[in-house]
């Protein structure tokens, strides 16, 4: 098992906070100090990881992440014995002969929510909903009793209280998305979930100017053209490609317009690419809407970009 690792956040230089972003924070909070754990679960790119460390970042506690997976076990969470403690006695009291006397015996390790249970800790659970259900059934003692139950083969006390401050925010992708579990009811009953969608143009342009360094006028350009293909083409294209976009066009140092090759490319490549079983079922349901072809990366470009006079 590997060592656990706290985590204090810091607020990051590239942060946004557009009012939207504000007022879900503000109700985060409101709701950590209620007593409820909250969820924030929306498709790829809607920023639910760095919500979840900015309002850890907020209430300035050590925080344990959790990455959801398939391979998460309960022992991730509760512990268990790994490895051995040996003892080792070696007698050289003849110069020619060497005794050893040897003995080993299994050492219990605590997992994360044992530790962010017992001391108080934040836990972020990153999403957990890649996790089996079976596993996740653990969660439901501590989110309600608050109480978490420990093996019987831990030496020491079966169960612990949770700490008074101790708070855990977990984040999911929706159901549809490919390796995401039905989260049970009882569990999704025991936190409040606020549901995330892609941001609106200005707080998209504000995020990737912050996190680009392109100008307000070329973030826009940059902005609007995924938005466009997000609407026509991928409903799952997110804010992700948008920052790509501006990164590269700063690497290559090119202009934003759509006489210039090398910038359709690169669009081409960032936003065509972005494709897969999940976006072609939105994809399926854009195209029925509009009765039409798709329209291409570089038709999108030169409808949204002005050609340079």
């Amino acid at each position: 098992m590997d060592e656990i690792t706290l985590v204090n956040f810091k607020q990051k230089e590239t942060f946004v906070e557009s009012d939207k972003i504000k007022e879900i924070i503000t109700r985060s909070v409101a709701y950590l100090n209620a007593g409820f754990p909250v969820h924030y679960r929306g498709p790829a790119g809607t920023g639910k990881t760095t919500l979840a460390m900015h309002l850890a970042h907020i209430f300035s506690q050590p925080t344990v992440i959790i990455f959801g997976s398939d391979e998460v076990r309960s022992t991730d969470f509760v512990g268990g014995q790994f490895g051995y403690r040996k003892r080792v006695v070696i007698d050289n009291y003849i110069h020619s002969v060497i005794k050893t006397d040897e003995t080993a015996e299994q050492k219990w390790v605590d997992g994360r929510l044992v530790t962010a249970c017992k001391d108080g800790y934040i836990v972020i659970y990153d999403e957990f909903s890649r996790s089996t259900p079976e596993t996740n059934n653990i969660l439901l003692s501590v989110l309600e009793e608050k109480v978490l139950e420990l093996p019987i083969n831990r030496d020491g006390e079966t169960y612990i209280k949770v700490h008074p401050d101790f708070k855990a925010i977990f984040t999911s992708n929706p159901e549809k998305y490919a390796g995401v579990y039905n989260t049970q009811e009882a569990l999704l009953d025991r936190m409040i979930t606020i549901n995330l969608e892609h941001w609106d143009r200005d707080t998209e342009v504000k995020i990737t100017v912050s996190q680009t360094g392109l100008g307000l006028e070329d973030a826009r350009k940059v902005v609007d053209i995924v938005r466009n293909y997000r609407k026509k083409v991928n409903g799952n294209i997110s804010i992700r490609a948008a920052i790509m976009i501006g990164k590269v066009v700063n690497v290559l140092n090119i202009p934003i317009l759509p006489e210039n090759e090398m910038f359709i490319r690169v669009c081409e490549d960032i936003l065509g690419g972005r494709g897969g079983a999940d976006s072609a079922d939105m994809s399926a349901v854009i195209q029925s809407r509009q009765q039409a072809a798709p329209a291409s990366v570089e038709q999108i470009v030169r409808n949204v970009v002005p050609r340079m006079s």
